[in-house]
């Protein structure tokens, strides 16, 4: 039997942030017959909406950020005609939001998720309006996460079972659904993280054993760096699975870093695309043709890097071990490390941790040694090829950086990435004087 092939296709919150938006990106999944299941973000502003209004602190802000999110809501019922076969579950959403307030935890995690489930609510009414046979199905009944409310973890196994029967009960129909959101084992709403809707989008499209998948955003694809700090950037036409995850890791905001998970566990191509301008964009693949020693640069701002230094580490096993298992106590996150004999440097980004480096962790620390910590740094990431065996890279990178303090360099555990500590002003100028010197071949003159 013939399988036709079958996509994924994700809109983030700027493609579906009005009636046109929301219409140009009905239009995309009009014009690909493979399409088979669609997931969408809240409009965008709407979540951040939501999380003032989970943390409102008296009746009048929080009345405030009802009102926001139910004037957008309103703007695209009514722009839809009001149809009568949405009223119910529209008046349901209503009804939720205007009983909501300041919350934590699981109550939280079922608000943040209303911008979802509005916006799937009406980006499925939408695709019936152009004909589609679409129908909505809750993330809950797709996505399967354990009960870690706010960063939900998935069950890719029971994911998978979930799909597969939503998919053979509606054999025929493009399946609407919520990004970033799932359910626990006991049926409470769960959400994956913000910026989580790219990864349900590789999730579902893992457990559908799609052949592709697309992330359709305001921005046409991945760069080689950010176009607002270097004009003269470049759009890259395809990168491997390897390269685009260290961008993703180490700052590129286009893709979500747990997207190429469940991409590269089933071996399914990535698509970044713009609906603005749905004529070009970036595929990211296994394989790519040729090699790109140079792929592009990223900066991840407001790093922290903390210094233990003990003579106790001085040909001694178990230092290490005892530092990462305090700080995987407290579940902060560690990004770069590098070692001397008597001293260990690390960063830390407040994106993978619970918790900030709170006074409390630090007295902790200090019984392994002499502490220091510098605050307000940034991170640049130079990813490509084979970093770690070709003559000149260092030397490249480094010209480049004449007169900029670099305290912290992490270089030949991954052949795909170099990264540096810089002064957080002066992130920006490093990104442009590498560009300039890896990328346009030209110099920037020193600030």
């Amino acid at each position: 039997m013939n399988i036709p092939p079958s996509r994924v296709l994700k809109f983030g919150g700027t493609s579906v942030a009005d009636f046109d938006a929301q219409g140009r990106s009905a239009q995309l999944v009009a014009n690909q017959a493979e399409s088979r299941i669609v997931v969408v973000s809240a409009a965008a502003g709407v979540t951040n909406a939501l999380v003032g209004l989970s943390q409102a602190v008296d009746a009048g802000a929080a009345e405030n950020f009802r009102t926001l999110i139910h004037d957008r809501q309103q703007h695209f019922f009514e722009a839809l005609g009001s149809p009568d076969a949405l009223k119910a579950n529209y008046w349901s959403l209503l009804e939720e939001l205007d009983g909501s307030g300041p919350c934590e935890g699981q109550a939280r995690d079922r608000l943040l998720s209303l911008g979802e489930r509005f916006s799937s609510l009406f980006f499925a009414e939408r695709l019936r309006q152009l004909g589609l046979p679409a129908v909505q199905l809750p993330a809950r009944f797709l996505i399967a996460t354990d009960s870690q409310f706010g960063h939900g973890e998935p069950d890719v196994a029971r994911t998978r079972q979930q799909v597969q029967v939503a998919l053979a009960d509606h054999q025929g129909e493009i399946l609407v659904t919520e990004g970033f959101v799932g359910a626990d084992p006991q049926g409470n709403l769960t959400t994956l993280g913000r910026g989580g809707s790219d990864y349900s989008a590789a999730l579902l499209a893992e457990a559908a054993d799609a052949d592709w998948v697309e992330i359709w955003t305001d921005v046409k694809g991945l760069y080689t760096t950010d176009p607002r700090l270097v004009p003269s950037a470049r759009p890259l036409a395809e990168l491997s699975f390897a390269q685009a995850a260290e961008l993703a890791t180490f700052g590129a905001k286009v893709l979500h870093p747990k997207t190429l998970w469940p991409a590269m566990r089933h071996d399914i191509p990535v698509f970044i695309g713009s609906t603005l301008d749905a004529s070009g964009g970036t595929v990211i693949r296994r394989e790519v043709q040729g090699e790109r020693r140079y792929a592009a640069l990223a900066l991840r701002k407001n790093q922290t890097l903390v210094k233990i230094t003990s003579p106790e580490m001085l040909y001694s096993y178990g230092f290490l071990a005892r530092a990462f298992s305090l700080l995987a106590k407290h579940h902060i996150s560690v990004d770069l490390v590098t070692t001397s004999e008597i001293s260990i440097a690390l960063t830390l980004d407040e994106r993978g941790s619970e918790q900030v480096l709170s006074q409390a962790v630090l007295e902790e620390l200090r019984e392994l040694g002499t502490i220091e910590v510098q605050e307000g740094l940034a991170l640049v990431a130079l990813v490509g090829d084979d970093l770690n065996s070709t003559p000149k890279v260092a030397a490249d990178v480094f010209d480049a950086l004449d007169g900029i303090n670099v305290p912290l360099i992490c270089h030949g555990a991954s052949p795909h990435n170099l990264c540096f500590l810089v002064a957080g002003e002066d992130g920006p100028l490093a990104i442009q004087r590498l560009h300039a010197r890896l990328f346009d071949k030209r110099q920037v003159a020193a600030a």
